[in-house]
């Protein structure tokens, strides 16, 4: 007969699962406790912040992160080595850089393809057509 481990001060979130005959301790985070955390590098080097968490269609999860004012990057979460107080991550090699364009009223940073400005609703022309 298989034997759990009994965790009496177990959280929300956290389950026991046994893989290859070893017996761990899952925690699983929401949202509102990763975004904000600073993401460091094994080389002890702050990367950015993590802005929000994103998935593609294929069901693979990611960080967004924050590396400045200017700029955004996917970061895949198999690159995630452990989320604490911080995100500590492999490497910085991993970031994968999102295409941005800015909101000529608000100066709000959007997604290459958004059509509206998510902060103040204006339409995003396209380049070409600003330029005709």
């Amino acid at each position: 007969m298989l034997e759990f481990p009994v965790r009496d001060n177990a959280k929300y979130g956290e389950r026991l699962q046994i893989r290859d005959g070893e017996t761990f301790l899952v925690k699983w985070h929401r949202r509102e406790e990763v975004v904000g955390k600073e993401i460091i590098d094994g080389e002890a080097k702050k990367v950015g912040n993590v802005k929000d968490l994103a998935w593609s269609n294929d069901g693979k999860l990611a960080i967004v992160v924050e590396r400045g004012r200017e700029e955004e990057s996917y970061l895949p979460f198999d690159q995630v080595e452990k989320i604490g107080d911080v995100v500590f991550i492999k490497s910085a090699s991993g970031l994968e850089s999102v295409p941005m364009r800015t909101c000529p009223v608000c100066k709000h940073k959007n997604l290459l393809d958004a059509k509206f400005c998510q902060k103040c609703g204006k339409t995003l022309e396209e380049k070409e057509k600003e330029k005709k």
